[in-house]
């Protein structure tokens, strides 16, 4: 639902016209309560979107973000800061790279230190890397959601794997080798998004993966592959920040 700025009536117009400029900006309502969309995110000045997960959310691969890191760079296409130019709200990259799903778990204290109205959370890549069990990674997850949640704050998820990854993975690369537990995943991601009523980009690499002219290595896209995946996760994302009267 698109959220529209609707005048007063005349009973409340003296006791509620400051709110309602406040809440209007260029048309647009910054007051994402006022709809009854069960996507919208209500959010204040004071809030933010934390973005957790890996490698993928920090960037790695991307601008000034590889190894060996170049000088006088100071670019960041990662997709937290690719999003933070679409939306109303600063976007915060809490992305690791090499975390699992557990050490998200470990660190979700310091997403609420950013105030947040929404935490995006992308893991999953690096626990099937590390040969962690899905169902393992499936309690972190729960408890990240749940906790999350607990605080009054909404969640939404990010999915690395999908099946249509399978066909254009080359032979030998390491996701080629445990299929099963990739798609593993990827369902125990979106069974959560539908157990949770939680909205989902599930398939953040789309036309992105192993494309030689997007990739950075056998894993991470480059900056231009960022591009792409930070595409993906705005589309999959869009009616929720639409909703929320968050875009722009």
């Amino acid at each position: 639902m698109r959220i529209g700025c609707r005048p007063l009536s005349i009973g409340g117009l003296v006791v509620g016209m400051a709110i309602w400029l406040a809440a209007c900006e260029g048309g647009k309502s910054i007051d994402p309560t006022a709809t009854d969309d069960g996507l919208a995110i209500a959010w204040t000045t004071g809030n933010s979107i934390v973005c957790m997960g890996t490698s993928l959310t920090f960037g790695y691969g991307s601008g000034c973000k590889m190894l060996p890191r170049p000088t006088n760079c100071d670019a960041d296409s990662a997709y937290p800061a690719l999003l933070q130019e679409r939306l109303r709200l600063p976007v915060v990259n809490l992305g690791v790279p090499l975390s699992t799903s557990g050490d998200g778990l470990g660190r979700l204290g310091k997403a609420f230190e950013h105030d947040p109205a929404l935490v995006i959370l992308e893991f999953g890549g690096n626990d099937l890397i590390r040969g962690i069990g899905v169902e393992t990674a499936r309690t972190h997850m729960v408890a990240m959601i749940e906790e999350i949640q607990r605080r009054g704050v909404e969640v939404a998820l990010l999915s690395f794997l999908h099946p249509d990854m399978i066909a254009l993975t080359p032979p030998g690369h390491r996701l080629g080798r445990d299929v099963d537990a990739g798609l593993a995943y990827h369902q125990m991601l979106t069974d959560l998004a539908d157990e949770y009523g939680l909205p989902i980009a599930d398939y953040i690499l789309e036309g992105v993966w192993w494309e030689a002219e997007l990739m950075y290595d056998d894993v991470h896209p480059n900056g231009r592959g960022y591009l792409r995946m930070e595409e993906n996760i705005f589309r999959g994302l869009e009616a929720v920040f639409q909703a929320s009267g968050m875009i722009q």
